[in-house]
C-alpha cells in the first residue's frame, strides 16, 4: 500500500472514531438537558427560586454546549464528502469497504452494484457502516448520522440546494410536499418558523 493509500486509510478511522464520540456526547448532553429541565419544574413546583436559577444556568450552558456539538457533528459530515472523493480516487474499493466495516455479504448485491460506487453512497445512501452488527442505531452509523446533520444544514443555509431537495421530493412523491416555500433569514440560522412572529406553524 502507497503512504497517499495508508494516509487516507488512517484519516477514516480517525474520522469514524470522532464521529462516534461526537454522536455519544451529543447523546448524553441530550441527556443531561432532559434531566435539567425535570430539576428545573421540581424547582419552580417547590418555589424554590434560588435551585431553579442554578439549574436553568446548568441548562442554559448544556444547550449552548449542544449547539456546539452538533457544529461538529457537521463539520465530520462535510469532511467526509470530501474524503469520499479522495478514497475513491486512490484505494481500492475492498480497502475502504473493509474500513467501514461492510458486511461482506452485502459487497456485491445488487443494491450496492447500483448505488454502492462511492464511501459517500456506502455510508449516507445504503447505510452500511458496520453493517455486520445489524444494529441501525445511530452510534453504529455515525458517520451516516454526520452526512445527515451536514445536509441538514446546507438545506437551511442554501436556498438553492433547499429548492432543488425540495422539487426532487416533490417528483418522487407525487407534488405531498406544495410548494416551495423560501426559508426566512431566521429560519436559515436554524429557529423554526414557528419561533418567528408571523411565522407559519
Amino acid at each position: 500500500m502507497t503512504p497517499t493509500q495508508k494516509k487516507l486509510l488512517a484519516e477514516l478511522a480517525k474520522l469514524r472514531f470522532a464521529a462516534r464520540n461526537w454522536v455519544r456526547v451529543n447523546r448524553m448532553t441530550q441527556d443531561n438537558i432532559a434531566g435539567f429541565e425535570r430539576k428545573r419544574d421540581v424547582a419552580r413546583a417547590a418555589s424554590d427560586a434560588g435551585m431553579e436559577r442554578i439549574v436553568s444556568q446548568y441548562l442554559q450552558e448544556s444547550r449552548e454546549r449542544l449547539t456546539e456539538y452538533r457544529f461538529y457533528l457537521i463539520e465530520i459530515g462535510q469532511h467526509f464528502v470530501m474524503l469520499s472523493r479522495e478514497i475513491n480516487d486512490h484505494l481500492p474499493r475492498e480497502a475502504w469497504l473493509e474500513a467501514l466495516s461492510v458486511n461482506r455479504s452485502e459487497w456485491e448485491t445488487e443494491s450496492m452494484r447500483q448505488h454502492g460506487g462511492t464511501p459517500m453512497n456506502v455510508v449516507a445512501v445504503l447505510r452500511l457502516e458496520n453493517s455486520a452488527t445489524r444494529d441501525d442505531d445511530i452510534a453504529m452509523r455515525p458517520l451516516a448520522w454526520c452526512c445527515q446533520m451536514a445536509l441538514m444544514n446546507a438545506m437551511q443555509t442554501s436556498n438553492k440546494l433547499d429548492r432543488a431537495i425540495h422539487e426532487a421530493s416533490n417528483e418522487f412523491f407525487g407534488g405531498a410536499f406544495g410548494e416551495y416555500r423560501e426559508r426566512s433569514p431566521l429560519e436559515r440560522m436554524g429557529i423554526p418558523a414557528t419561533m418567528i412572529q408571523g411565522g407559519e406553524a
